[in-house]
């Protein structure tokens, strides 16, 4: 089961898989490592390029609508994943196959939904804490490729996807196990009863924002998971996906968030520009990485991305994370990789077990 989410692989290798680990027989030990490390700088490029769209994203959100950001951002992707279609000498709408099609269409739903819940959690929550909560979408990924598909899910799965719903909780602070802190002590002239209920009433909005913020941070993290990928090229998918958030975007935009709200400024012009182009460039560099870099060390990289949102919270946004943010991130970094290492040691030994199975055969062939 893969990801359907904007930072999935979006092209499988010759071999099925989303990396490329097995060096041929004519490819160098030192040449296939040397491919390893640049494929692993793409990933790190790409979570460096989606973090700074999520950055801008949380700043354009301030005044902007969730629902219009996603509209920008898709009609960006539209435009360049059409160029780079005609550039590739591919069509847009992919092979002339209805099911190939359908397939597309679907991911391009499924990943529109999950971008408009992520964007609204950016609106209402911190760039960390809602990039953290996003990354549970591999946990879904796991638990998914389990029911549907009966991929192995161990022990160790099992145990880091808890660990990860904890690590989850501490990033989004449920009032009641988290209380809210004391309100202050008024000053000299003023109201100690006004300020005590103004104290709480922002205090209630402020759980509100969180609690909804976190609602959607998981449903977006759920249609993450939701479809896989086959048949098609990366750039085709990348059209389907610009193509469908527009649509999606505009009818949450009109019937949820009162319509259209023109960006005053050229910072905020450059600012749904720069957040789309971002993610093209992210998109590109992570579909170049999977094809080169070997599974495990490429989740590991994947986890960049919390890691850029919290430098950029702190040294952009001056917002400086708490201690429950810090520990619930890394519990969700380390079982994440942890599940992705174990993976990709499985699919090591299968793949070792079908090569001793075919040299036996062979050997048996053999007069």
């Amino acid at each position: 089961m893969t990801s359907a989410q904007e930072t999935s692989p979006l092209l499988q290798n010759q071999h099925g898989t989303s990396n490329a680990t097995t060096p041929t027989s004519g490819t160098s030990a030192s040449h296939q490592r040397h491919q390893e490390t640049k494929g692993l700088l793409y990933m790190t490029l790409s979570a460096l390029f989606f973090s700074f769209m999520s950055l801008l994203v949380s700043l354009t959100a301030k005044t902007l609508p969730s629902f219009e950001i996603v509209l920008f951002r898709g009609i960006i992707q539209t435009l360049l994943g059409v160029i780079a279609c005609r550039y590739l000498g591919i069509s847009p709408l992919g092979q002339p196959d209805n099911r190939i099609r359908f397939l597309l269409f679907c991911r391009g739903l499924a990943g529109s939904f999950g971008l408009g819940f992520f964007f609204y959690a950016l609106s209402v929550m911190p760039l960390a804490d809602a990039t953290v909560i996003f990354f549970f979408g591999p946990t879904f990924t796991a638990i998914l490729g389990r029911i549907v598909l009966k991929e192995p899910f161990g022990p160790l799965d099992a145990t880091a996807s808890a660990i990860t719903m904890c690590g989850v909780v501490l990033v989004s602070k449920p009032t009641f196990l988290f209380p809210p802190p004391s309100p202050p002590a008024p000053g000299p002239g003023e109201s100690g009863q006004d300020m005590i209920a103004a104290f709480f009433v922002k205090q209630q909005e402020e759980d509100h924002r969180r609690l909804f913020g976190t609602l959607a941070g998981l449903c977006g993290a759920m249609c993450s998971a939701v479809i896989g990928k086959q048949g098609a090229h990366s750039m085709q998918h990348v059209t389907y996906f610009g193509v469908v958030s527009c649509f999606v975007s505009l009818i949450g935009l009109f019937t949820l968030q009162g319509g259209y709200v023109a960006p005053q400024g050229t910072w905020m012009w450059s600012g749904v520009v720069a957040l789309g182009v971002s993610a093209f460039f992210g998109q590109v560099l992570l579909n170049s990485g999977l094809q080169l870099a070997p599974l495990g060390p490429g989740t590991l990289m994947r986890m960049n991305d919390i890691v850029f949102a919290f430098i950029f919270q702190i040294t952009v946004q001056h917002e400086h994370p708490d201690l429950f943010s810090f520990l619930g991130a890394s519990l969700v970094m380390i079982c994440t990789g942890s599940m992705g290492l174990n993976k990709w040691r499985i699919e090591k030994k299968r793949v070792q077990q079908e090569k001793e199975q075919q040299d036996q055969d062979q050997q048996q062939q053999q007069p």
